[in-house]
Formats: structure tokens, C-alpha cells, sequence
């Protein structure tokens, strides 16, 4: 079955985009470069209207801009870049409203005028560059991929993040083995460049691993996390692995390592150490672990975690400490089907620390809650509590009704023989010692 580990994704889906802020930046380099200096490809009643709208930009006054726009466009005999830089200029402001289908439509019009031999290389594949950013915005996932491939065959060099936006894309449209390689290209163009491989990018090729189930891969891409970046989410996602590979020493040593520096700070983690703790047989501190994480407040309080602990106590032969939380495990007021079975463990605990009248009351209790496994185990119980305590009268009914019970009706036979051997022994010997009172 496939499984998938949803902490994986926690923060990937947030890989910086080129923002407005981004946009405005790229844009008003190019524009300050135009009032400095006027291409010869603008005329001068177009780049008039030019400067006048881009001050009136500078103060976020939009509809003056968008007139004198409007008025460039309805001029006769423009030139390809003109419409070019008309186009590129509208597809700005509609960024800075964040109308991004709008932007989208301006951008698109910049490149339909025609490639490099109609406009300035730069313009035509910085638009291409946009136009992939802003189909991610958009969440048009193929377009932005087209786009961004465009971009990076234009690149003689393409930079490591041309590579991480597809692998964005890719991961949106659930492609992880598309996704897989381009983190590769974009890792493999980060080590030539000099450029630092960043958090997010392991992150991203732990996640491809895991989808595609390269289980072995993503242990290798998890070990560098969790050296790098020791985070609490890296360990997790570490003893996960190790549990999907079942390699159960090292995923006890990722949670022992995890509780050592102190970051299991929820229930089902400590719990889930304490269970680890009990299969590689070290009871006594599966049963630390769950004591202090009760008293703390750090586990639930619940009638399971209260079973566990008493469960671990008993098997670090500490039978007294099992008796508090195995009462309030029984004693919960959670829906419980087994309460029965509770009050009778707790029963065998008394019986075995030689508490005869808890004994006693106890196995009444587990025959009231009813549901036993066994009540002719549970009447035997009772009878052996009480003919310790010499109450032989209710002993005797207790091993009758055992009795009843094909699953106790030879050891029950048993207890009565013996029972009343030594009723009558006791009775003898309380004769022989009246002859002596006259």
C-alpha cells in the first residue's frame, strides 16, 4: 500500500516565487533605464507618455497611467517594441493590483508581436521568465512548466532555481519522477555555480524518494536533514522511514535519540517511546518514561495510556507501582469494553502481593462489570482471596460457581476437595483441643 508521510510537505509549497515586489523591481530597472536613455526604437511622442506614466506609477496613481497607456495604443504606426513595451507596462500595473490573469494576458500579448528579431532578446525572454512565474500564481501547472523549460533553453547558464520552479509545478501535478530530476538539475547547476544547496530543495527530494517509494534513497536524503538542520521534523521523518524499512533497532534509536534531546513533547510520541522501550525489553524505562509524561501532564490521562504503564511496571517486576494506574484504568469513566478484564488483572496483582481483602473486592468488581473472558477464572480468583482470609463459607460458593465452568471445573473440583479437607482438619484439630479445655 502506498504510504505517503504528510510532515513531508510541511513548508514546501511556499518556495519564493518572483513576488510583485519581485516584478516591480525587474520592471522599474528597465523603465529608469529608458528615461536615462531613450531607445532608438521609441519615438518621441510615445516615450512622452511613457515617462508621464510611469510618474504617475511612482505614485500609485493607476488610472492616470493606464490612460496615457491607452492613449500610446490608439496612436497610428507603432513599432513591434513599442506594442512590446505598451504591453510589458500594463501587465505591471496588473501585477501591482495582483490581478494576475490580467498580467498574464498583457505578457502574453508581448511575445505574440513576434521573438528576438522583433523585440529585444531580453524583453521577449525575461517575458517568458514571468510568464512562468505567474502561471504558478495562477495555479496553471503544465503552462508554467512550458514556460519555465522555454526560459531555461534561452539560458546559457540557467541558475538552480529555474530548475526548482518546475519541480514546484511537479510536484503540484503529482509528476514526482519529473520532479526527482529537475531537483537533480537544480542541485547539479547549484554545485557548479557555487551556489548553496538549500533546506528546501532536500526537502523537496526526500518527498520525491518517498512518493516514488525509493525508500532507501529518501533514508539517505533524511540523514543529511537531520545532520544538517536537527530538527524535530527531520527525526520524525527519519524512525519513519526506519519503521517502512523495518529496521526496528534504528528506529528505536532515532526516537531514543529524539527523547534524549528532548523533543517528544506530545502524547502519541512519548507513548510510542514507551512502546519501543517494551519491545527491545526495557520495561522499567518504558515505564519511567510514561509515569512522568502522566504526572507532567505531557500523556493523556486516558484508561490505554494508564493499562500501559501499569503493563510495563509489572514487567519491570514492580508490582505495587502497576497497582495505582492499573486501578485508574479500571476505574475510568471512558467507554470501556474489557473494564472487566481490567478489575481482574488488578485482582491477580493483589493476590500476588498477599493484599487478600483488596484481592477480594476487587474480583467482585470484575464479576459486576461482567464481559470476563472467563468468570469461572474470575470466581476461582475470588474463592482463593477469600480462603486466605479463612471466610471458608464464601470460599465454597466461590468455587461452586467456578465449577459451573468447563474452563475451571477441574481446578475448582480441586479447591473444593481441598477445602473441605481443611475445614474438617481444622474442625478435628478444634475437637481434640476442647478434650484438653475440661
Amino acid at each position: 500500500m502506498k504510504v505517503r508521510f504528510n510532515v513531508i510537505f510541511a513548508g514546501l509549497v511556499g518556495l519564493a516565487l518572483l513576488a510583485p515586489a519581485g516584478f516591480a523591481q525587474a520592471q522599474e530597472g528597465e523603465q529608469e533605464e529608458q528615461k536615462t536613455r531613450r531607445s532608438e526604437a521609441m519615438s518621441e511622442r510615445v516615450h512622452r507618455r511613457f515617462s508621464r506614466a510611469q510618474d504617475a506609477l511612482a505614485e500609485d496613481d493607476f488610472a492616470t497611467a493606464e490612460a496615457l497607456l491607452q492613449e500610446i495604443t490608439e496612436l497610428r504606426g507603432l513599432t513591434p517594441y513599442e506594442r512590446a513595451q505598451t504591453n510589458n507596462f500594463y501587465g505591471f500595473i496588473h501585477i501591482e493590483r495582483e490581478d494576475f490573469p490580467s498580467a498574464i494576458r498583457s505578457f502574453l500579448r508581448v511575445i505574440e508581436i513576434g521573438g528576438p528579431e522583433e523585440i529585444p532578446a531580453g524583453l521577449y525572454y525575461a517575458t517568458i521568465s514571468t510568464l512562468s512565474q505567474l502561471y504558478m500564481q495562477v495555479g496553471d501547472y503544465p503552462a508554467a512548466i512550458d514556460f519555465g523549460r522555454r526560459w531555461i533553453d534561452s539560458q546559457e547558464s540557467p541558475a538552480p532555481k529555474d530548475y526548482m520552479l518546475l519541480v514546484q509545478a511537479y510536484f503540484q501535478l503529482e509528476d514526482w519522477r519529473n520532479a526527482l530530476d529537475n531537483i537533480h538539475l537544480a542541485m547539479e547547476r547549484a554545485r557548479q555555480t557555487d551556489v548553496e544547496i538549500e533546506e528546501n530543495w532536500w526537502r523537496f527530494l526526500l518527498a520525491a524518494h518517498w512518493e516514488l517509494e525509493e525508500y532507501p534513497e529518501a533514508l539517505k536524503v533524511s540523514k543529511i536533514l537531520v545532520t544538517t538542520w536537527p530538527k524535530k521534523d527531520f527525526w520524525i521523518q527519519l524512525q519513519g522511514l526506519y519503521s517502512i524499512v523495518e529496521d526496528e533497532p534504528r528506529q528505536f534509536a532515532a526516537f531514543w535519540s529524539m527523547y534524549d534531546q528532548g523533543l517528544l513533547d506530545r502524547s502519541n510520541e512519548l507513548v510510542t517511546m514507551a512502546q519501543l522501550f517494551m519491545l527491545a525489553e526495557v520495561p522499567y524505562k518504558a515505564a519511567v518514561v510514561l509515569q512522568e509524561g502522566l504526572d507532567s501532564g505531557e500523556v493523556e490521562a486516558t484508561a490505554v495510556n494508564y493499562r500501559y504503564l501499569a503493563q510495563a511496571w509489572q514487567l519491570a517486576r514492580e508490582d505495587r507501582k502497576a497497582l495505582d494506574p492499573m486501578r485508574k484504568a479500571a476505574e475510568s469513566e471512558e467507554d470501556v469494553e474489557d473494564k472487566g478484564e481490567l478489575y481482574m488483572r488488578l485482582a491477580e496483582t493483589y493476590n500476588a502481593l498477599s493484599e487478600y481483602d483488596d484481592c477480594a473486592s476487587t474480583a467482585r468488581q470484575a464479576l459486576r462489570a461482567g464481559e470476563l473472558k472467563s468468570e469461572g477464572r474470575a470466581y476461582m480468583l475470588l474463592g482463593q482471596c477469600l480462603f486466605e482470609q479463612e471466610q471458608f463459607d464464601e470460599a465454597g460458593d466461590a468455587f461452586t460457581r467456578a465449577a459451573r465452568d468447563s474452563d475451571t471445573r477441574r481446578t475448582a473440583t480441586q479447591w473444593q476437595n481441598y477445602l473441605r479437607r481443611e475445614v474438617k482438619r481444622r474442625s478435628d484439630l478444634e475437637a481434640r483441643l476442647a478434650q484438653y479445655a475440661d
